[in-house]
């Protein structure tokens, strides 16, 4: 019982961890945050052309961890 108690607890903080790890978030004044997650994507392309269009109208994008 601990043993898969402890399996589970691991297997969900690791998920957990690595569900976002791409992650940047993007702000501009006088506005709101936005926070774009590779997960949320099909595919690294959409991921990166999103980033693309929201620093293409004023946001500065940074690495979230």
């Amino acid at each position: 019982m601990k043993k898969s108690f402890l399996f589970i607890t691991t297997a969900i903080f690791l998920f957990g961890f690595t569900s976002c790890k791409r992650c940047q978030v993007c702000t501009r004044s006088s506005s709101p945050t936005v926070r774009v997650c590779e997960k949320d994507y099909k595919n690294n392309a959409e991921y990166g052309i999103t980033l693309d269009g929201y620093e293409a109208v004023g946001y500065t994008c940074k690495n979230k961890l």
